[in-house]
Protein backbone atom coordinates (compact mmCIF):
# COMPACT_ATOMS: atom_id res chain seq x y z
CA UNK A 1 0.00 0.00 0.00
CA UNK A 2 0.94 3.64 -0.33
CA UNK A 3 1.66 3.62 3.60
CA UNK A 4 4.54 1.06 3.23
CA UNK A 5 6.09 2.10 -0.02
CA UNK A 6 9.59 3.00 0.38
CA UNK A 7 11.32 6.20 -0.54
CA UNK A 8 12.27 6.71 -3.80
CA UNK A 9 15.67 6.82 -1.93
CA UNK A 10 15.93 3.72 -1.03
CA UNK A 11 19.28 2.01 -1.99
CA UNK A 12 17.07 -0.92 -3.57
CA UNK A 13 15.23 1.68 -5.70
CA UNK A 14 17.72 3.43 -6.83
CA UNK A 15 18.41 3.88 -10.45
CA UNK A 16 21.38 1.82 -11.89
CA UNK A 17 24.09 4.43 -13.36
CA UNK A 18 24.35 4.12 -17.45
CA UNK A 19 28.25 2.71 -16.86
CA UNK A 20 27.13 0.05 -14.05
CA UNK A 21 24.05 -0.99 -16.37
CA UNK A 22 26.59 -1.18 -19.64
CA UNK A 23 29.25 -3.42 -17.47
CA UNK A 24 26.30 -6.11 -15.96
CA UNK A 25 24.89 -6.26 -20.34
CA UNK A 26 28.62 -7.27 -20.67
CA UNK A 27 29.30 -9.54 -17.98
CA UNK A 28 26.11 -11.40 -18.63
CA UNK A 29 27.10 -11.12 -22.91
CA UNK A 30 23.98 -9.22 -23.73
CA UNK A 31 24.62 -6.40 -26.40
CA UNK A 32 24.37 -2.79 -25.85
CA UNK A 33 20.94 -2.24 -27.44
CA UNK A 34 19.94 -5.11 -28.73
CA UNK A 35 19.53 -7.07 -25.51
CA UNK A 36 20.76 -9.96 -27.61
CA UNK A 37 23.51 -12.43 -27.07
CA UNK A 38 26.69 -11.86 -28.99
CA UNK A 39 29.06 -14.60 -30.28
CA UNK A 40 31.54 -15.67 -27.56
CA UNK A 41 35.03 -16.57 -28.97
CA UNK A 42 34.76 -19.86 -27.70
CA UNK A 43 31.47 -20.77 -30.08
CA UNK A 44 33.57 -19.59 -33.18
CA UNK A 45 36.48 -21.90 -31.81
CA UNK A 46 34.36 -24.60 -31.76
CA UNK A 47 32.56 -23.88 -35.28
CA UNK A 48 35.96 -24.20 -36.82
CA UNK A 49 36.71 -27.45 -35.60
CA UNK A 50 33.50 -28.60 -37.04
CA UNK A 51 33.90 -27.40 -40.39
CA UNK A 52 37.50 -29.15 -40.01
CA UNK A 53 36.64 -32.42 -39.06
CA UNK A 54 33.86 -32.08 -42.23
CA UNK A 55 36.18 -31.54 -44.50
CA UNK A 56 37.08 -34.71 -46.78
CA UNK A 57 39.99 -36.72 -46.51
CA UNK A 58 43.41 -36.08 -48.74
CA UNK A 59 43.63 -37.93 -51.40
CA UNK A 60 47.55 -39.02 -52.91
CA UNK A 61 47.79 -37.29 -56.13
CA UNK A 62 49.27 -40.63 -57.73
CA UNK A 63 45.15 -41.62 -57.63
CA UNK A 64 43.11 -40.64 -61.21
CA UNK A 65 40.54 -39.10 -59.13
CA UNK A 66 39.86 -35.13 -59.12
CA UNK A 67 38.66 -35.41 -55.18
CA UNK A 68 37.79 -37.60 -52.39
CA UNK A 69 33.74 -37.79 -53.63
CA UNK A 70 35.01 -39.92 -57.01
CA UNK A 71 36.67 -42.65 -55.03
CA UNK A 72 33.55 -42.33 -52.33
CA UNK A 73 31.36 -42.78 -55.19
CA UNK A 74 33.50 -45.99 -56.89
CA UNK A 75 33.85 -47.70 -53.34
CA UNK A 76 29.59 -47.21 -53.08
CA UNK A 77 29.51 -49.19 -56.39
CA UNK A 78 32.28 -51.39 -55.67
CA UNK A 79 30.07 -52.47 -52.75
CA UNK A 80 27.56 -54.24 -55.41
CA UNK A 81 30.56 -56.21 -56.55
CA UNK A 82 31.99 -57.17 -53.17
CA UNK A 83 28.40 -58.82 -52.40
CA UNK A 84 28.26 -60.72 -55.43
CA UNK A 85 31.91 -61.41 -56.14
CA UNK A 86 31.88 -65.23 -57.17
CA UNK A 87 29.37 -64.02 -60.00
CA UNK A 88 31.32 -60.89 -60.91
CA UNK A 89 34.56 -62.55 -61.23
CA UNK A 90 33.22 -65.40 -63.58
CA UNK A 91 31.65 -63.01 -65.73
CA UNK A 92 34.96 -60.84 -66.25
CA UNK A 93 36.56 -63.67 -66.46
CA UNK A 94 34.34 -65.52 -69.34
CA UNK A 95 33.96 -62.17 -71.03
CA UNK A 96 38.02 -62.08 -71.64
CA UNK A 97 38.23 -65.61 -72.98
CA UNK A 98 34.97 -65.07 -75.34
CA UNK A 99 37.20 -62.21 -76.86
CA UNK A 100 40.23 -63.54 -76.87
CA UNK A 101 39.99 -67.54 -76.84
CA UNK A 102 43.63 -68.04 -78.05
CA UNK A 103 44.52 -67.39 -74.10
CA UNK A 104 42.21 -70.16 -72.69
CA UNK A 105 45.06 -72.36 -73.59
CA UNK A 106 47.54 -70.38 -71.20
CA UNK A 107 45.61 -71.17 -68.16
CA UNK A 108 46.75 -74.56 -66.85
CA UNK A 109 43.80 -74.37 -64.41
CA UNK A 110 41.30 -74.32 -67.50
CA UNK A 111 42.93 -77.54 -69.16
CA UNK A 112 40.39 -79.40 -68.06
CA UNK A 113 37.33 -77.55 -70.02
CA UNK A 114 36.41 -77.88 -73.29
CA UNK A 115 35.33 -74.68 -75.47
CA UNK A 116 34.89 -71.02 -73.80
CA UNK A 117 33.30 -71.41 -70.30
CA UNK A 118 30.24 -69.09 -70.15
CA UNK A 119 29.53 -66.82 -67.19
CA UNK A 120 27.58 -69.26 -65.24
CA UNK A 121 30.46 -72.09 -65.61
CA UNK A 122 30.73 -73.87 -61.99
CA UNK A 123 34.21 -75.54 -62.75
CA UNK A 124 35.83 -75.50 -59.61
CA UNK A 125 39.27 -74.39 -61.55
CA UNK A 126 36.83 -71.67 -63.30
CA UNK A 127 35.64 -70.10 -60.30
CA UNK A 128 39.30 -70.02 -58.50
CA UNK A 129 41.06 -68.52 -61.44
CA UNK A 130 38.08 -66.00 -61.81
CA UNK A 131 38.00 -64.98 -58.15
CA UNK A 132 41.98 -64.85 -58.19
CA UNK A 133 41.81 -61.95 -60.93
CA UNK A 134 38.78 -59.91 -59.19
CA UNK A 135 40.73 -60.15 -55.64
CA UNK A 136 43.23 -58.08 -56.82
CA UNK A 137 41.25 -55.03 -57.74
CA UNK A 138 39.42 -55.99 -54.50
CA UNK A 139 42.37 -55.72 -52.59
CA UNK A 140 43.63 -52.40 -54.35
CA UNK A 141 39.82 -50.71 -53.66
CA UNK A 142 40.87 -52.17 -49.97
CA UNK A 143 44.52 -50.38 -49.53
CA UNK A 144 42.88 -47.18 -51.10
CA UNK A 145 39.88 -46.94 -48.70
CA UNK A 146 42.51 -47.27 -45.73
CA UNK A 147 44.99 -44.91 -46.70
CA UNK A 148 43.67 -42.57 -49.14
CA UNK A 149 46.56 -39.96 -48.85
CA UNK A 150 48.74 -43.01 -49.12
CA UNK A 151 48.35 -45.62 -51.98
CA UNK A 152 52.21 -46.67 -51.97
CA UNK A 153 50.73 -50.30 -50.30
CA UNK A 154 48.17 -50.12 -53.11
CA UNK A 155 50.67 -49.76 -55.49
CA UNK A 156 53.19 -52.25 -54.73
CA UNK A 157 50.46 -55.08 -54.56
CA UNK A 158 49.99 -53.99 -58.60
CA UNK A 159 53.47 -53.75 -59.07
CA UNK A 160 53.41 -57.20 -57.19
CA UNK A 161 51.24 -59.13 -59.53
CA UNK A 162 52.89 -57.81 -62.68
CA UNK A 163 56.23 -58.96 -61.52
CA UNK A 164 54.59 -62.36 -61.11
CA UNK A 165 53.27 -62.49 -64.45
CA UNK A 166 56.34 -61.96 -65.74
CA UNK A 167 58.08 -64.73 -64.01
CA UNK A 168 55.71 -67.26 -65.21
CA UNK A 169 57.41 -66.76 -68.56
CA UNK A 170 53.81 -67.34 -69.82
CA UNK A 171 54.54 -68.25 -73.88
CA UNK A 172 52.64 -64.82 -75.69
CA UNK A 173 52.24 -62.48 -72.77
CA UNK A 174 52.89 -58.80 -73.36
CA UNK A 175 51.58 -55.56 -71.56
CA UNK A 176 48.50 -56.11 -73.96
CA UNK A 177 46.93 -59.15 -71.68
CA UNK A 178 46.27 -56.66 -69.55
CA UNK A 179 45.14 -53.96 -71.26
CA UNK A 180 42.65 -56.68 -73.20
CA UNK A 181 41.04 -56.93 -69.56
CA UNK A 182 39.84 -53.65 -69.84
CA UNK A 183 37.02 -54.39 -71.60
CA UNK A 184 35.71 -57.27 -69.49
CA UNK A 185 35.87 -55.42 -66.24
CA UNK A 186 34.00 -52.25 -67.55
CA UNK A 187 31.28 -55.19 -68.93
CA UNK A 188 31.32 -56.70 -65.28
CA UNK A 189 30.75 -53.56 -63.44
CA UNK A 190 27.71 -52.63 -66.42
CA UNK A 191 26.20 -56.61 -65.70
CA UNK A 192 26.11 -55.70 -62.17
CA UNK A 193 24.62 -52.67 -61.38
CA UNK A 194 22.30 -52.13 -64.09
CA UNK A 195 20.74 -49.27 -64.24
CA UNK A 196 22.67 -47.93 -61.98
CA UNK A 197 25.57 -48.00 -64.70
CA UNK A 198 25.73 -44.40 -65.79
CA UNK A 199 28.65 -42.52 -67.58
CA UNK A 200 29.46 -41.50 -64.60
CA UNK A 201 30.47 -44.52 -63.59
CA UNK A 202 31.88 -45.61 -66.85
CA UNK A 203 34.03 -43.19 -65.94
CA UNK A 204 34.96 -43.65 -63.00
CA UNK A 205 35.67 -47.98 -63.55
CA UNK A 206 37.83 -46.97 -66.57
CA UNK A 207 39.61 -44.47 -64.34
CA UNK A 208 40.37 -46.94 -61.70
CA UNK A 209 41.26 -49.38 -64.03
CA UNK A 210 43.96 -47.17 -65.69
CA UNK A 211 45.18 -46.73 -62.39
CA UNK A 212 45.95 -50.25 -62.33
CA UNK A 213 47.20 -51.11 -65.54
CA UNK A 214 49.99 -48.23 -65.10
CA UNK A 215 51.22 -50.51 -62.20
CA UNK A 216 51.06 -53.92 -63.47
CA UNK A 217 52.55 -53.11 -66.42
CA UNK A 218 55.71 -51.30 -64.69
CA UNK A 219 55.61 -54.32 -62.39
CA UNK A 220 55.73 -56.90 -65.36
CA UNK A 221 58.46 -54.76 -67.12
CA UNK A 222 60.35 -54.03 -64.24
Amino acid sequence: SALHRPPLNYPFFRPSPPFALSLLRSLMGGGASSGRPTPSSEAIVVKKSDQAADAPPETDPRLPFANFRELFTLKNFWKTIKRNDVACGKTMLAKYLSELPENQEKYKKLASISGTPAADNSNPAFEAVAGAYLKVFDDVINSVEEKPADVQAAIDRLKNVGKMHRAKSIQGMTTGSFQAMEGPFIHMAQEILQDRFNDKAESLFRKFFQFCLKYLVEGFNG
